[in-house]
């Protein structure tokens, strides 16, 4: 899956366009130690604006889509383990359901009150 495939996938469920290029972060599942999941480096000002992330999992042959609303995140260098003026996050991919920043130096983060839906590729 791409991320303009996946993009599309997405627009078309919602029934408009509403996820693009610029306001979508995407991410393939990548070994970690004895873990696999999404690395996630995000700039600050993205929190600024509404933004999507797709994390998609070839393995499974799923990807999730996950919506921060503008602002949602407040001081996002206090939540997130920081570097050169981005979040750094890392969510384990063992356990879809539970999309917590597994990275040392953060505050642990749980995305799953941002997940939106997910599908099958």
């Amino acid at each position: 899956m791409t991320k303009l495939d996946a993009i599309k996938r997405i627009n078309e469920r919602l029934g408009k366009s509403v996820l693009n290029d610029q306001n979508t972060q995407f991410a393939s599942v990548v070994p970690c130690g004895a873990d696999a999941g999404w690395w996630l480096k995000l700039p600050f000002p993205i929190f600024k604006k509404e933004s999507h992330f797709i994390l998609n999992n070839e393995n499974g042959k799923t990807f999730l889509h996950l919506t921060i609303k503008a602002n949602q995140i407040l001081s996002p260098a206090m939540r997130f383990r920081s570097s050169a003026g981005a979040a750094d996050a890392f969510i384990s991919a063992a356990n879809p359901k539970r999309l917590v920043d597994a990275l040392d130096g953060g505050a642990k983060y749980n995305f799953t009150k941002h997940l939106v839906d997910s599908y099958r590729h």
